[in-house]
Protein backbone atom coordinates (compact mmCIF):
# COMPACT_ATOMS: atom_id res chain seq x y z
CA UNK A 1 0.00 0.00 0.00
CA UNK A 2 1.69 3.42 -0.64
CA UNK A 3 1.75 6.29 1.04
CA UNK A 4 -0.67 8.13 -1.14
CA UNK A 5 -2.99 5.14 -0.42
CA UNK A 6 -2.65 4.87 3.29
CA UNK A 7 -3.29 8.75 3.57
CA UNK A 8 -6.70 8.62 1.38
CA UNK A 9 -7.54 5.50 3.72
CA UNK A 10 -7.38 8.01 6.73
CA UNK A 11 -8.43 10.96 5.68
CA UNK A 12 -11.64 9.25 4.53
CA UNK A 13 -12.25 7.39 8.16
CA UNK A 14 -13.86 10.08 9.61
CA UNK A 15 -15.19 12.53 7.62
CA UNK A 16 -17.86 15.89 8.15
CA UNK A 17 -20.53 16.27 5.35
CA UNK A 18 -24.63 17.24 4.85
CA UNK A 19 -27.28 14.93 4.12
CA UNK A 20 -28.25 15.14 0.20
CA UNK A 21 -30.97 12.37 -0.75
CA UNK A 22 -32.64 10.38 1.65
CA UNK A 23 -34.93 7.13 1.33
CA UNK A 24 -36.60 6.94 4.52
CA UNK A 25 -38.23 3.18 3.72
CA UNK A 26 -34.58 1.20 2.72
CA UNK A 27 -33.75 3.82 6.22
CA UNK A 28 -30.82 5.09 3.84
CA UNK A 29 -29.14 8.40 3.19
CA UNK A 30 -26.79 10.08 0.76
CA UNK A 31 -23.57 12.15 1.68
CA UNK A 32 -21.77 14.63 0.34
CA UNK A 33 -18.46 15.86 1.75
CA UNK A 34 -16.36 17.92 -0.43
CA UNK A 35 -16.02 16.29 -4.02
CA UNK A 36 -17.36 12.68 -2.02
CA UNK A 37 -20.89 11.45 -2.87
CA UNK A 38 -21.75 8.36 -0.82
CA UNK A 39 -23.75 5.59 -2.00
CA UNK A 40 -27.09 4.78 -0.04
CA UNK A 41 -25.68 4.45 3.45
CA UNK A 42 -27.97 3.68 6.68
CA UNK A 43 -27.51 6.28 9.92
CA UNK A 44 -27.13 5.90 13.25
CA UNK A 45 -30.60 5.88 15.57
CA UNK A 46 -30.49 5.90 19.12
CA UNK A 47 -32.00 2.18 19.89
CA UNK A 48 -32.52 -0.31 17.40
CA UNK A 49 -33.06 -2.87 19.63
CA UNK A 50 -36.26 -4.33 21.97
CA UNK A 51 -36.45 -0.20 22.54
CA UNK A 52 -36.26 1.59 19.33
CA UNK A 53 -36.40 5.24 17.73
CA UNK A 54 -37.07 7.07 14.71
CA UNK A 55 -36.13 9.99 13.85
CA UNK A 56 -34.04 9.81 10.30
CA UNK A 57 -32.04 12.99 9.34
CA UNK A 58 -33.58 15.85 6.89
CA UNK A 59 -31.47 16.79 3.55
CA UNK A 60 -28.68 19.72 4.34
CA UNK A 61 -28.05 18.20 7.74
CA UNK A 62 -24.75 18.03 8.97
CA UNK A 63 -23.44 14.83 10.13
CA UNK A 64 -19.85 12.94 10.97
CA UNK A 65 -19.55 10.05 8.21
CA UNK A 66 -16.97 7.04 10.02
CA UNK A 67 -15.90 4.54 7.53
CA UNK A 68 -14.34 2.20 9.03
CA UNK A 69 -11.56 0.82 7.10
CA UNK A 70 -11.33 4.11 5.69
CA UNK A 71 -13.92 3.15 2.59
CA UNK A 72 -16.77 5.42 2.42
CA UNK A 73 -18.59 2.61 0.71
CA UNK A 74 -19.03 0.63 4.11
CA UNK A 75 -19.97 4.09 6.03
CA UNK A 76 -22.13 4.70 8.32
CA UNK A 77 -24.13 8.17 9.09
CA UNK A 78 -23.68 10.03 12.62
CA UNK A 79 -25.48 12.46 13.79
CA UNK A 80 -25.27 15.65 13.63
CA UNK A 81 -23.13 18.62 14.07
CA UNK A 82 -24.84 22.16 14.05
CA UNK A 83 -24.65 24.55 11.81
CA UNK A 84 -25.32 28.20 10.19
CA UNK A 85 -27.80 26.61 8.18
CA UNK A 86 -29.22 24.51 10.77
CA UNK A 87 -28.32 26.39 14.31
CA UNK A 88 -29.45 24.22 17.62
CA UNK A 89 -32.56 25.60 19.33
CA UNK A 90 -30.71 26.60 23.35
CA UNK A 91 -27.95 27.63 24.86
CA UNK A 92 -28.24 26.64 28.25
CA UNK A 93 -27.04 24.65 30.07
CA UNK A 94 -30.18 23.90 32.18
CA UNK A 95 -32.36 22.86 29.35
CA UNK A 96 -33.03 20.11 27.07
CA UNK A 97 -34.38 21.26 23.78
CA UNK A 98 -36.37 19.15 21.26
CA UNK A 99 -37.60 21.39 18.38
CA UNK A 100 -39.61 19.77 15.25
CA UNK A 101 -39.62 21.17 11.93
CA UNK A 102 -42.94 23.07 11.94
CA UNK A 103 -42.35 25.06 15.40
CA UNK A 104 -43.37 22.48 17.60
CA UNK A 105 -41.14 22.17 20.61
CA UNK A 106 -40.92 20.32 23.97
CA UNK A 107 -38.42 21.58 26.21
CA UNK A 108 -37.48 20.66 30.09
CA UNK A 109 -35.76 23.12 32.55
CA UNK A 110 -33.92 20.90 35.06
CA UNK A 111 -32.90 24.00 37.28
CA UNK A 112 -36.48 25.57 37.36
CA UNK A 113 -38.26 22.19 36.99
CA UNK A 114 -40.14 23.22 34.05
CA UNK A 115 -41.81 20.83 30.97
CA UNK A 116 -42.81 22.93 28.64
CA UNK A 117 -44.51 20.98 25.12
CA UNK A 118 -45.73 24.15 22.86
CA UNK A 119 -46.32 24.91 19.05
CA UNK A 120 -48.36 21.39 18.41
CA UNK A 121 -52.13 20.78 16.83
CA UNK A 122 -53.11 17.52 18.17
CA UNK A 123 -52.24 15.73 21.30
CA UNK A 124 -53.29 12.31 22.29
CA UNK A 125 -52.56 10.46 25.20
CA UNK A 126 -54.44 6.73 25.37
CA UNK A 127 -53.95 4.12 28.26
CA UNK A 128 -55.59 0.50 28.26
CA UNK A 129 -56.05 1.09 31.88
CA UNK A 130 -55.75 4.02 33.74
CA UNK A 131 -53.99 7.78 33.55
CA UNK A 132 -53.69 10.34 36.32
CA UNK A 133 -52.81 13.60 37.17
CA UNK A 134 -51.57 14.48 40.62
CA UNK A 135 -50.01 18.18 41.17
CA UNK A 136 -49.23 19.60 44.61
CA UNK A 137 -50.94 22.76 43.68
CA UNK A 138 -53.75 23.44 40.95
CA UNK A 139 -54.61 21.48 37.53
CA UNK A 140 -55.81 23.94 34.97
CA UNK A 141 -57.89 23.38 31.77
CA UNK A 142 -57.75 26.57 29.87
CA UNK A 143 -59.91 26.20 26.17
CA UNK A 144 -62.83 27.08 24.49
CA UNK A 145 -64.70 23.95 25.27
CA UNK A 146 -63.84 20.55 26.95
CA UNK A 147 -66.00 17.19 26.04
CA UNK A 148 -65.37 14.16 28.55
CA UNK A 149 -67.33 10.71 28.26
CA UNK A 150 -68.00 8.27 30.71
CA UNK A 151 -69.05 8.69 34.18
CA UNK A 152 -67.63 11.27 36.58
CA UNK A 153 -67.18 11.01 40.09
CA UNK A 154 -66.46 14.22 42.06
CA UNK A 155 -64.65 13.43 45.91
CA UNK A 156 -63.95 16.80 46.53
CA UNK A 157 -65.91 20.61 46.63
CA UNK A 158 -67.41 21.64 42.90
CA UNK A 159 -67.13 24.89 42.43
CA UNK A 160 -68.66 26.42 38.93
CA UNK A 161 -68.28 30.20 38.44
CA UNK A 162 -69.96 30.62 34.98
CA UNK A 163 -73.54 29.08 35.03
CA UNK A 164 -74.42 24.89 34.57
CA UNK A 165 -76.30 23.80 31.83
CA UNK A 166 -77.33 20.11 31.29
CA UNK A 167 -79.53 17.50 29.94
CA UNK A 168 -81.44 14.98 31.91
CA UNK A 169 -79.47 11.96 33.24
CA UNK A 170 -80.38 8.11 32.61
CA UNK A 171 -83.54 7.35 31.88
CA UNK A 172 -84.97 11.06 31.72
CA UNK A 173 -84.20 11.48 35.23
CA UNK A 174 -81.11 13.68 37.12
CA UNK A 175 -81.01 12.78 40.95
CA UNK A 176 -79.85 14.83 43.38
CA UNK A 177 -79.16 14.08 47.18
CA UNK A 178 -78.48 15.80 50.75
CA UNK A 179 -79.49 18.97 51.11
CA UNK A 180 -79.01 22.11 48.61
CA UNK A 181 -78.58 25.55 49.51
CA UNK A 182 -79.28 28.15 47.04
CA UNK A 183 -78.26 31.75 47.71
CA UNK A 184 -78.73 34.68 45.53
CA UNK A 185 -80.90 35.16 41.64
CA UNK A 186 -84.28 33.09 41.00
CA UNK A 187 -84.50 29.11 41.29
CA UNK A 188 -87.30 28.53 39.02
CA UNK A 189 -88.89 24.33 38.38
CA UNK A 190 -90.88 24.18 34.95
CA UNK A 191 -91.71 28.33 34.84
CA UNK A 192 -92.70 28.46 38.81
CA UNK A 193 -89.93 30.47 40.50
CA UNK A 194 -89.42 29.07 43.90
CA UNK A 195 -89.16 32.10 46.66
CA UNK A 196 -92.26 33.82 44.32
CA UNK A 197 -94.40 30.94 44.76
CA UNK A 198 -97.30 31.25 47.15
CA UNK A 199 -100.00 28.89 48.79
CA UNK A 200 -103.18 30.28 50.04
CA UNK A 201 -105.74 29.07 52.31
CA UNK A 202 -103.18 27.43 54.79
CA UNK A 203 -103.95 26.27 58.33
CA UNK A 204 -101.60 26.84 60.93
CA UNK A 205 -100.84 23.10 61.71
CA UNK A 206 -103.15 21.63 59.10
CA UNK A 207 -102.11 19.85 55.85
CA UNK A 208 -104.83 21.71 53.33
CA UNK A 209 -103.08 23.86 51.13
CA UNK A 210 -104.04 25.20 47.57
CA UNK A 211 -102.47 24.46 44.67
CA UNK A 212 -99.86 26.74 43.46
CA UNK A 213 -100.23 30.45 42.81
Amino acid sequence: MSNEELARLIQNLIRVGTIMEIDHEAERARVRSGKLETDWRPWCEVRAGRSKTWDPPTVGEQVILLSPGGDPAGAFILRSIGSDANPLPSHSPDETVREYPDGAMAKYNHETGALSVTGITTMLVEASESITLRAGGDINLDAPQTTSTGRHTIEGLLSYLAGMAGQNGENGTTSIQGDITHVGGSLSSNGVVVHLHFHGGVQRGGSNTDGPA
